[in-house]
């Protein structure tokens, strides 16, 4: 940072200091010279986000606060050029009883502008986050929570109790969507099982791909850390695809939380994992509504490795899909179902037949009790003849 910054910044304390806002806004008109935050309030524990940048020019970046300077976070940029969406704003945990604030200048030389964030006290996090919540926000018993009682059918049994269960949502065009839920596995920090709707409303956009890796925030630190991916030839594998999530950037951001990964081998991310996270979509573009379980098994793996923040992911010995597609024109049957297994490893030829099986059979394989809301909605017979398909046997397939 020169010198004439700081002291321009150094000037501003006093007109700033008359501002608490928690959200961020710009105190300069000027549409080209814009820095925001998605998560103004965040918890007090260790955690960073992205800054969002908005320039024309040559721009400065510094951290300030009323109480003067600011030594529990820091900025991965403080200087550059053009717009930006990858600048990182890290933070330590807040240990004090008090919530403390920090704001970010904006200056590019003639004009500044700012947002802020809050940190909550020790031990507390944001009454408003609006990712907490089935559906619409709201609560703060989720890792607890029963979610098949909201009857969304792409939801397994929750009957595992080493496991923490979680649902993401976000709005678009002022209605809020549920995004996706998932089983957490602390132990082994990969979810075990991530489910989720998928139609033409997620995937038609242009959201494209954020790449906004991020803790996620219903855990905080307990996360596993996505920043600097894993070592070896482990890609960052996403359980729900990014490409399923293109609507609006909120829900494709939440693609990139950590809770979202798992140490995936790149051969088998951008191989036949890749295809199949392909003819899902393909499924669901034909369908009315698509329900999705995507998962791993960890029960035979001893293999371990490192996210960004030094701790040990497990990494899975298989990965699966059930799905449940609802089409109410079809002509092969209003209801259809399919699971997918796959081991660990490199694969040489495409997704085929043979790497299909009925629900039934995922279920054995993995003790889950996929779809657990369905007989609710078809009836018992139905339910269970929808699961005992052998999908190898249907043209709805292939």
């Amino acid at each position: 940072m020169k010198n004439t910054s700081i002291s321009r910044i150094a000037a501003l304390l006093t007109a700033l200091a008359t501002l608490f806002a928690v959200s961020c806004e710009k105190p300069v008109e000027d549409s080209l010279l814009e820095v925001s935050l998605k998560h103004t309030s965040v918890a007090s524990g260790k955690s960073e986000q992205f800054v969002n940048i908005k320039c024309s020019g040559d721009w400065t970046l510094a951290l300030v606060a009323d109480e003067g300077e600011v030594d529990w976070a820091e900025l991965s940029v403080t200087s550059g050029t053009g717009n930006k969406s990858n600048v990182k704003l890290k933070w330590q945990v807040n240990e004090s009883e008090f919530s403390r604030e920090l704001r970010i200048i904006l200056d590019n030389g003639s004009k500044w502008t700012e947002c802020s964030m809050v940190q909550m006290p020790s031990g507390q996090h944001p009454e408003d986050d609006p990712d907490v919540g089935p559906g619409s926000g709201g609560g703060s018993n989720q890792g607890s929570m029963d979610l098949t009682k909201t009857g969304w059918l792409e939801l397994p049994a929750m009957d595992d109790p080493a496991l923490g269960y979680y649902s993401h949502s976000f709005q678009m065009g002022g209605k809020t969507y549920r995004n996706y839920s998932f089983g957490w596995s602390q132990k082994d920090r990969v979810a075990l099982w991530v489910a989720y709707p998928l139609c033409k409303l997620y995937t038609n956009g242009s959201a494209g791909r954020t790449n906004a890796w991020a803790l996620d925030p219903l855990l905080g630190e307990d996360s596993a850390a996505p920043f600097g991916g894993y070592a070896g030839s482990y890609a960052r594998g996403h359980q729900i695809p990014s490409a399923d999530r293109q609507c609006c950037d909120d829900a494709n951001e939440q693609t990139f939380y950590g809770t979202n990964m798992t140490p995936q081998l790149n051969a088998h991310n951008e191989g036949i994992w890749a295809e199949l996270e392909g003819m899902v979509r393909g499924w669901a573009n034909t369908s009315d509504t698509t329900y999705v379980v995507t998962g791993v098994t960890v029960s035979a793996s001893s293999k371990k490795e490192e996210d960004s923040y030094g701790n040990s992911v497990t990494i899975p010995d298989a990965y699966f899909k059930a799905v449940l597609k609802y089409s109410k024109s079809s002509t092969l049957g209003t209801w259809n179902a399919a699971a997918f297994y796959l081991e660990h490893r490199a694969y040489s030829g495409n997704i085929s037949k043979s790497h299909s099986m009925s629900i039934d059979e995922l279920e054995e394989i993995t003790g889950i009790d996929f779809f657990v809301n369905l007989p609710a909605k078809v009836g018992e017979e139905q339910a269970a003849k929808l699961e005992a398909a052998d999908p190898a046997s249907s043209s709805v397939w292939w």
